[in-house]
């Protein structure tokens, strides 16, 4: 019998991660047959009401084939656990945004979304969001309000990897025999704004998963109410996974070595004459299989 990793249909919330000396989930190759979704909206209104609702959601899994074994897909049973194979990949990006307004005396509200297996935008990433609003409320109403609400989410789970699984180079170069460990991470970030009078607000997404995991969240607004911007990450680790045609050890799962929590909210309130906020994660090992000073200084 393979060793085998759990992994629940809801992959969002299960944590089960990676090893060795540096948090690295390998890219998740996309289906032979991907999407691609573009929507925009430009809207301008001096009076009524304004609400729009976006939700984005892609699971996708790459078990590894083998000359001894074809790996059936992961996702065949919907509402029952799941199971990982070794050397498989498994990944999640989410988005989800509310925009509400009411009573205005004038608004504004642009937005481009693009989601794609095969690269959303130049950069290659899966999922591009722009997104901004200006809102003025009408003095005539008592119950003049907007408000706005973002997420996004990137989930990586992958039961060790050998050599890349023939798609990159082995991800970690100093791990022994070119075995990457199980990696696990999961990332949320976004942001928020109200007003009862006036508020513009900028912000910008991106997700991406078929290459060198990243995701980036940001947020500037101006205006009298409340503004944040906030981030999440749990982040697990564990060794070597046990090869199961070659390795003796057959039916143990990955010790965990290493578990990481990460929580941030920044909150304006009152009259914001200034507010960014920029979020970034990435898994350590950069797309192109080399050690990086940091981004060079940044």
């Amino acid at each position: 019998m393979y060793s085998k990793i759990g992994l629940s249909v809801v992959l969002a919330f299960v944590l089960m991660v990676s090893a060795g000396l540096a948090m690295a989930s390998p890219p998740v190759p996309p289906p032979t047959e991907g999407f691609n979704i573009t929507t925009t909206v430009d809207c301008e209104m001096s009076a009524g009401d304004f609400t729009e609702t976006e939700g984005f959601t892609w699971t996708w899994v790459r078990d590894m084939d083998t000359e001894w074994v074809i790996i059936p897909s992961t996702l065949a049973y919907p509402g029952v656990d799941q199971w990982l194979e070794y050397s498989g990949r498994a990944a999640q990006i989410r988005y989800t945004e509310e925009m509400q307004s009411t009573d205005t005396s004038f608004f504004q509200f642009k937005k481009g979304f693009v989601a794609a297996s095969d690269g959303a935008d130049t950069a290659g990433n899966n999922l591009s969001v722009d997104k901004n609003y200006g809102y003025v409320a009408s003095e005539a109403s008592l119950i003049a309000n907007a408000e706005n609400k973002e997420r996004v989410g990137l989930s990586i789970v992958a039961y060790g990897d050998d050599a890349g699984l023939d798609d990159m180079p082995s991800l970690c170069p100093w791990a022994s025999a070119d075995v990457i460990p199980a990696t696990n991470e999961f990332i949320a970030m976004g942001s928020d704004t109200s007003t009862t009078s006036v508020m513009v607000s900028d912000t910008e997404t991106t997700a991406v998963a078929t290459r060198a995991p990243e995701v980036d969240h940001s947020i500037s607004a101006v205006g009298v109410g409340m503004a944040q911007g906030l981030m999440k990450v749990a982040l697990m680790e564990g060794d070597d996974y046990y090869d199961p045609i070659f390795d003796p050890m057959i039916g143990l799962d990955p010790n965990l070595v290493s578990k990481t929590d990460y929580s941030e909210k920044s909150t304006a309130s009152g009259t914001i004459e200034k507010f960014s906020k920029a979020m970034h994660y990435h898994s350590t090992i950069p797309q192109w299989q080399m050690p990086e000073p940091w981004y060079q200084l940044q």
